[in-house]
């Protein structure tokens, strides 16, 4: 009996003397479900960039669209005429152009020129130097050139005619020098165009486009001292300028 009492107390004392389970001897629970659901924050950093790259890849629909000019658009202005300008017959000139192009262009002509310019005060000068000294080419500037000549006149053979209004011009340089026995001292005054220029219209005077007129403009001088004068017979615009037809009396010829 006294035995079994002895065995009964060891057993208890050996429960209490057993040591105590320290706390953090087993992973807390709030610590666990760290590395679990880190694995659908993964998984969601993946989805994102998958749906990123499913995003910037290009629709099939626009897979054959042009790739947008990288200059801007710069190119493709520059390829392009400016506004405003014509490669055809009668197109405004560009700075520097021959004298004899136009300086800017209606189908039906219909521009009336400045009685006084510096363009046609330029081309004057250059027809009295001609005149002064017997080179009838200086006045080439002044003379209706033949290009426009040919579409205007309704006759047969327009660039003959002109061939034969141009031989008359270059004549009349020739006898207008004549005039003097010495043009030495003389000093070009200016142009001073004649009648009141009138619109002559499709039909008359045997042209097929109209233009203006005017006839005996004065090609003034001075001479020893003295003003002077050349007539002029006719001139007619194109396209905003003069240019003489007839220098001399071309009918009296």
């Amino acid at each position: 009996m006294i035995k079994q009492v002895i065995a009964t107390a060891l057993v208890v004392v050996a429960g209490c003397a057993a040591p105590t389970p320290a706390p953090d001897a087993r992973p807390a629970e709030s610590a666990r479900p760290s590395s679990v659901g880190a694995a659908p924050t993964a998984a969601a950093a993946t989805a994102s960039a998958s749906a990123a790259e499913v995003a910037s890849a290009p629709r099939p629909e626009d897979a054959s669209a042009p790739e947008p000019p990288q200059d801007g658009g710069d190119r493709a202005a520059a390829d392009a005429p400016a506004a405003g300008t014509s490669s055809g017959p009668g197109a405004a000139p560009s700075a520097g152009a021959d004298p004899s192009a136009a300086t800017s262009a209606r189908a039906d002509n219909k521009i009336l020129p400045a009685l006084e310019s510096e363009e046609l005060t330029a081309r004057a000068r250059a027809l009295f130097d001609a005149i002064v000294k017997k080179e009838p080419a200086l006045a080439e500037p002044f003379w209706f050139p033949k290009e426009p000549f040919i579409p205007l006149k309704d006759v047969k053979d327009p660039g003959k005619y002109w061939d034969n209004l141009h031989a008359a011009y270059v004549n009349d340089v020739k006898s207008m020098h004549r005039k003097r026995k010495s043009w030495e001292g003389a000093r070009f005054v200016g142009f001073v165009v004649g009648s009141r220029p009138k619109w002559v219209p499709p039909g008359d005077e045997v042209n097929k486009i109209g233009y203006y007129r005017s006839f005996h403009g004065k090609l003034k001088y001075e001479i020893d001292g003295k003003p002077a004068s050349l007539d002029v017979h006719t001139i007619i615009s194109w396209q905003g300028r003069w240019y003489i037809t007839h220098l001399g009396d071309f009918k009296k010829r």
